[in-house]
């Protein structure tokens, strides 16, 4: 009875894993990803979107608090003299969370 109970505690713990290893990619992709859309939005050349993209998932990491980053990128909005709301933003980053999620879980059903 006692191995029951232990399988079921590694496959929980594994499941565990599994799933905060994708939330962590898909946090990741999602901030690249809405690093090139707000890039394309301020108008930056590809490079520079790409750039910006890998400096929001670098910004990320150093701070995990989601409302640091969209501090962040409201000050890169007001320095570029964009018209993009908060509220935009914030629907963004919730719509490119989603579709990074999606893409994660895809390739992560690949390699299983």
């Amino acid at each position: 009875m006692a191995d029951i109970f232990e399988e079921r505690e590694k496959a929980f713990e594994a499941k565990y894993k599994r799933d905060s290893e994708v939330r962590f990619k898909a946090q990741s992709r999602s901030n690249k990803l809405f690093g090139q859309w707000l890039g394309e939005k301020l108008g930056l050349t590809e490079a520079e979107r790409e750039s910006y993209g890998k400096e929001l998932v670098a910004a990320r990491l150093d701070s995990p608090v989601r409302e640091d980053l969209i501090k962040k990128v409201m000050k890169d909005i007001a320095a570029h003299k964009a018209a993009i709301t908060e509220h935009e933003v914030r629907k963004q980053l919730d719509r490119l969370y989603t579709v990074a999620l999606e893409q994660v879980a895809k390739e992560q059903g690949k390699k299983s």
